[in-house]
């Protein structure tokens, strides 16, 4: 009997009714039919079988790209909702009641999904409501926190202030500062507390704006707005909700308009919709009024257009049993039914983020792949689709405005509606888990057998939380933790773990995505087992910059396919063996100490995503580089070092996104470049270094091609030929080659540039009006003294133009009429759209700036390029420092300026992008400030800038030490290397190339060049006085080009001149005292190229001159005393003589003789680029460095003056003969 009953047991468990023998058999039995589906695959794929991807007959999503937030998508979201719109509106515009109110609340109350956020949100975005001069959109929901409510209104204020780790003090502080005298529009969106205390707290942090301030409150409860009704602001009237006769309460949708929603979803323009109509009202029934079930059922119907498919969801019923918005999650639970069935999983994931999260689109289908729900990028694209499509996804409010159409494929922010989130909660259940370290009951919820993915929040430093991860999750997160040390045996136990993310999650009013600091020894960053995980797909490591180097085992991540290491600012090199045959994306943007790639990188042979920017260290890249064949984007940008590419560049022939913005170094494009066909974005804006782009560069298919503020001398003639261009950027440079970019825009009919000159019309109004339907990308709008009503200049609404770009405002000081209305009045008016990248003044007469200028960084955060230049009453400069994307910052002509301090820099501006400082004729210009306190030990600003020019600023001194650059040029600004603390100098930012002309330095000053060991070129023109040159030259040991121009006191070169052995070109040029060169120059082995032009004392050549093995090159011109070359130079057998006259020896006579390579193909260009290096040296070296015209005439609108506008920004537009001296930097 004990064995028949022991058998019936047996029999019992391991019947198939048995549950839990089913939860323990039914993974294996997944797993073994997932392997033979993944066979079946590879057989297909071998016999090159394509997998057919079925889709409803009339869906309207587009696999292709991914659907956006537009009108179309927003006034589906207010069907029926007209009347409450414009009722807001008239609210907010009331000038009766701004006059006489507070601030007021306005609350929009109703149900979940009844559409209140997406009400708030066409209230947000419509253009009558753009007078506010600040506007802020802040997600609350239930977690009530005024930190981070505080800190999502500042950001959005003022993106430069540095919010980490702040105080509430300090919010409430700064927030004051910037509300004070503004009126404002700020959205508090999802608003649950219902404490009064919280809520009056939270009113006194935004008391200090300007009478005629609106609040917008969303909300599901009516008590919070009662609870808004008091307290003592509320009773002074100071901040209250409006009266209840305002109050917008949300009601739930007709059925007719519930089906409008869903046909708007549903349909096309042109469907035929008759014989689903009358099902479709029947399922408009089911949507319970509210239009986010609208929306999502609409979404279902138009995959399943057949009237079976809409009978059976007319039908289906699902009862979640009773809980809050019960009918909604219903109806929300039936769109989820119906949905793909390969998007389930996607959708569900999705819990295992926090209620209010923000992600990039690219990191969500990153993670989706890792976990195997998705095989490919363009099934996680078609996912977020209909995702959208449906509403359960919807792109994030508080996205960053892009700031250039170069940068409009930027990954966009994604979020998630409350509802939608708990509705994904309920579908996942036990799968997901939080773990709050500081609670042990939710650590004992983690013994659970079959959760999948864990979020781990407030840890600091609780190791036995990781004793209670579950070792079956697939997915791991950290968040909301402070900078704290995990355990060493983390993850352990967590072998199948696929995504790992350690570097916190962006969640609204969190300023920095950084949460946790791994250990800095490589020995402990193996104990946390990371490289054990050998299931593992994602990793993310951003901000993590305590650590120096990876683990050398870390190759053994075999099925790596994301890794993110951005900011991991201390990391000196990746392991030699980095062979993660998987890898699609990585990101090393911010690892400043990298200074190689490992020469097998080139393994990674299905990478996809490259983004090196801000690797300050990286000079080459290795030769392997060139083999990751599958490369689609590429980013390079602000890689100071980068020197060179490799010729077989061309070789990544997938590339479509190729930026090098800001490789100052970089001098050259590789002619193979040319051969990339699907290159469609190459950004070259600030290449500083890069003279000419190849020639052949019109063979490529590019979209998008930016060339601003940088040294080009000529573009190339097949650019016309580019009929696949839609953006040309072309903003700053030569004039030569402004106006070359204005003509081939003008072949490819893409858009211009817009000149208008003021003038009276005499009908009551001024021309300038004719702009309110002008929207181009480059405005310039000349003789702004003749408007006579300001209320002109607001009427041409530059606020709306979204396409503007560049925006140059130009007042004629010569002729100021009478009439005219003051200059501030006028620009008051004229407040740039938010994503004006340039921003160009001239002539500005007035005192004081009007308040937008004074809130620049929340006005306009998009800038790059400003200039300012001839303000004759201007005597303080507004917050420019706070520009957080300023690269180019150029003042001229501003006599009243004495001093750039503090307020310069506003409230946490360090001007860390800035990358050009270009100063001119700044007579008065005392001091400027690169610590915020002045002294030395204080926080250095102006960190990583590339080029400092300098004209006319004879008092200015830098305190307490010049700003770190690159690119040196000093003219009639002597005072710029006094001061002992000058020699305190030091930086990561290696000095390469500098220039000084007209400074008188008596010798101690010249000693101070020791600092700048690193020069590699260097020039000196018309130094006065200047007898012997300074022996501090001697220790530019790395010294590759010298120039010297106009020393006529100089008469002898000095015999250490032979020790700068590194020396490759020697240009001496109007040195008319010097009679001869010193014996020890047969020691520069490395010379390759000799000029010596305009110098009359110079009689004979030395023998010593055959010696100079390496000389291609030796220009002579206007020597009159050198009658005779030596004999030796026969011995130079690289020299050919261009010269064909019989007396080739005697050339007194001869204006020019020139000696070059025999390859007749390098003919041309060496001697262009060799004499128009010594010529643009001695020219641009303070001549005029800001590249303005010196002379400027003021504007008339003629030819001249419109060309004249054009030119903000470009480099001095002499008449310039390609054989006259044309002086390089």
């Amino acid at each position: 009997m004990m064995l028949t009953s022991t058998f019936l047991q047996l029999k019992l468990f391991f019947s198939r009714n048995n549950q839990i023998f089913q939860r323990i058999t039914m993974p294996h039995k997944l797993k073994k039919l997932r392997g033979e589906i993944e066979k079946i695959g590879k057989e297909g794929q071998a016999l090159n079988l394509v997998r057919h991807q079925e889709q409803a007959q009339g869906s309207i999503i587009n696999n292709e790209s991914f659907v956006g937030i537009c009108d179309e998508g927003l006034r589906s979201g207010v069907v029926g909702r007209d009347m409450e719109k414009d009722k807001i509106i008239r609210l907010l515009l009331n000038k009766g009641a701004i006059a006489r109110e507070g601030i007021s609340i306005i609350p929009i109350v109703g149900l979940g999904g009844l559409g209140k956020s997406t009400l708030a949100e066409s209230v947000f975005v419509d253009k009558r409501v753009n007078d506010f001069e600040v506007r802020a959109w802040v997600h609350v929901s239930k977690e009530f926190d005024l930190r981070k409510i505080g800190s999502a209104i500042l950001k959005s204020i003022n993106s430069s202030i540095n919010l980490d780790n702040c105080s509430l003090q300090f919010l409430q502080e700064n927030l004051k500062k910037e509300l004070a005298g503004r009126r404002y529009l700020i959205v508090l969106d999802d608003l649950w507390e219902e404490d009064g205390d919280k809520l009056e707290r939270l009113k006194q942090m935004l008391q200090h704006g300007r009478k005629g301030s609106r609040v917008i409150v969303t909300t599901r409860n009516q008590s919070v707005v009662n609870k808004l009704s008091t307290g003592v602001l509320a009773h002074q009237r100071k901040f209250c909700p409006v009266p209840n006769s305002d109050q917008i309460n949300l009601f739930v949708l007709s059925t007719d308009e519930c089906w409008e929603v869903m046909k708007q979803t549903a349909f096309g323009p042109d469907d035929d919709k008759s014989d689903l109509e009358e099902i479709g009202r029947e399922i408009a029934e089911k949507c319970w009024g509210v239009p986010l079930v609208a929306i999502a059922l609409g979404q279902v119907m138009s995959e399943l257009r057949t009237v079976e498919a809409w009978q059976k969801i007319r039908d289906t019923n699902i009862d979640l049993g009773h809980r809050d918005h019960k009918k909604t999650l219903e109806r929300l639970m039936l769109s989820y039914y119906y949905m793909k069935l390969d998007f389930k999983m996607c959708f569900t994931y999705l819990a295992a983020f926090p209620k209010g999260f923000i992600i990039e689109s690219d990191r969500l289908i990153q993670q989706w792949k890792a976990l195997g729900y998705i095989h490919g990028w363009d099934d996680g694209k078609r996912c977020i689709n209909y995702l959208m499509g449906m509403s359960f996804l919807q792109i994030s409010r508080s996205s960053v405005i892009r700031s250039s159409p170069v940068h409009a494929n930027a990954p966009r922010e994604l979020t998630m509606h409350d509802l939608v989130h708990d509705l994904a909660t309920i579908i996942l259940g036990h799968e997901s888990l939080v773990l709050n370290a500081t609670e042990p009951r939710s650590r004992k919820k983690a013994n659970r057998r079959y959760c999948r993915h864990a979020q781990l929040i407030n840890y600091q430093n609780q190791y036995k939380v990781f004793n209670d991860l579950p070792g079956s999750i697939r997915s791991f997160h950290v968040r909301h933790s402070e900078k704290q040390q995990l355990s060493q045996k983390a993850f352990s136990r967590t072998k199948y773990i696929r995504v790992l993310d350690l570097s916190g999650c962006l969640v609204v009013g969190q300023s920095t995505p950084s949460s946790i600091l791994l250990p800095s020894s490589v020995l402990q960053l193996k104990l946390l087992s990371i490289c054990s995980l050998h299931k593992l797909s994602y990793l993310d490591l951003a901000g993590n910059a305590r650590f120096s180097k990876l683990p050398d085992n870390f190759h053994l991540l075999s099925k790596l396919i994301f890794l993110n290491m951005s900011s991991c600012s201390k990391l000196t090199k990746l392991p030699d063996n980095f062979s993660l045959e998987c890898l699609e994306h990585l990101n090393l943007s911010g690892c400043h100490e990298l200074k190689n790639l490992p020469q097998d990188f080139g393994n990674l042979q299905n990478l996809r995503f490259l983004n090196l920017s801000d690797c300050y260290k990286i000079s080459v890249l290795p030769e392997s580089f060139c083999q990751l064949k599958h490369l689609k984007d590429l980013n390079l940008s602000d890689c100071r070092a980068l020197v060179v590419l490799p010729e077989c560049f061309g070789d990544l022939s997938d590339l479509e996104s190729l930026n090098l913005t800001s490789c100052p170094r970089l001098a050259q494009l590789p002619e193979s470049i040319c051969k990339m066909t699907n290159l469609k974005c190459l950004n070259l804006s600030y290449c500083l270094g890069m003279l000419e782009l190849p020639s052949s560069l019109g063979d490529l298919n590019l979209q998008i091609l930016d060339i601003s503020a940088g040294a080009l001398r000529h573009l190339p003639g097949s650019i016309s030929k580019m009929t696949s261009l839609t953006e040309f950027v072309v903003t700053s440079g030569h004039p030569r080659v402004y106006e070359k970019a204005q003509e081939i825009k003008k072949h490819l009919n893409l858009p211009g540039r817009k000149v208008h000159r003021v003038r009276n019309t005499g009908r009551g109004h001024d021309s300038i009006v004719e702009l309110g339907d002008v929207n181009c990308p480059e405005l310039l709008i000349g003789s702004l003294q003749r408007v006579k009503r300001p209320e002109d200049a607001e009427r041409i609404k530059l606020r709306d133009k979204s396409c503007l770009r560049q925006l140059a405002l130009h007042w004629n000081q010569k002729n100021m009429n009478a009439h005219a209305s003051s200059a501030e009045y006028v620009l008051k008016r004229l407040i740039p759209a938010r994503n004006l990248e340039q921003l160009m003044i001239q002539g500005y007469s007035s005192k004081g700036f009007p308040n937008w200028m004074w809130h620049i960084s929340s006005h306009l955060p998009c800038i790059t390029y400003l200039s300012l230049s001839d303000l004759g009453a201007c005597d303080n400069l507004p917050p420019f420092g706070q520009l957080p994307n300023l690269r180019s910052l150029y003042l001229q002509k501003i006599p009243n300026i004495t001093k750039v301090g503090r307020k310069f820099y506003g409230k946490g501006g360090t001007c860390k992008k800035l990358r050009l400082l270009q100063l001119q004729s700044m007579d008065n210009l005392v001091e400027w400030r690169t610590t915020l306190s002045g002294k030395e030990d204080g926080e250095f600003l102006i960190s990583n800038l590339h080029n400092l020019e300098l004209k006319d600023c004879p008092k200015l001194k830098f305190r307490p030490y010049p700003p770190r650059s690159m690119f040196w040029c000093l003219d009639n600004s002597d005072k710029v290397l006094a001061g002992s603390t000058f020699w305190k100098l030091s930086s990561s930012i290696l000095p390469c190339r500098m220039g000084i002309k007209n400074c008188s330095f008596y010798p101690g000053k010249w000693h101070r060049l020791k600092q700048f060991l690193t020069l590699e070129e260097f020039s000196l023109t018309s130094c006065h006085g200047l007898m012997a040159l300074p022996e501090a030259i001697r220790c530019f040991t790395s010294l590759k080009k010298l120039s010297l121009t106009s020393l006529h006191w100089l008469e002898k070169m000095p015999e250490w001149l032979g020790h700068l052995t590194s020396l490759q070109v020697l240009g001496i040029k109007d040195c008319c005292n010097l009679t001869f060169l010193p014996e020890s120059m047969k020691n520069l082995t490395a010379l390759r190229v000799l000029m010596l032009l305009e110098c009359e004392g110079l009689d004979i050549l030395p023998q010593w001159l055959g010696q100079l093995s390496s000389l291609r090159e030796l220009r002579i011109r206007d020597c009159p005393n050198i009658t005779s070359l030596p004999e030796s130079i026969r011995n130079l057998t690289g020299l050919v003589r261009r010269s064909r006259r019989e007396d080739a020896y005697k050339v007194s006579h001869i204006r020019k003789v020139v000696f070059e390579l025999e390859e007749p193909n390098e003919e041309q260009g060496q001697e262009e680029s060799q004499e128009a290096w010594m010529n643009r040296l001695s020219k641009k070296y303070g001549e005029n460095p800001s590249r303005h015209r010196e002379e400027r005439e003021e504007l008339e609108m003629s030819d001249s003056d419109s060309e004249h506008l054009s030119r903000y920004g470009q480099e001095d537009s002499e008449n310039e003969d390609d054989e006259q001296d044309d002086w390089y930097l």
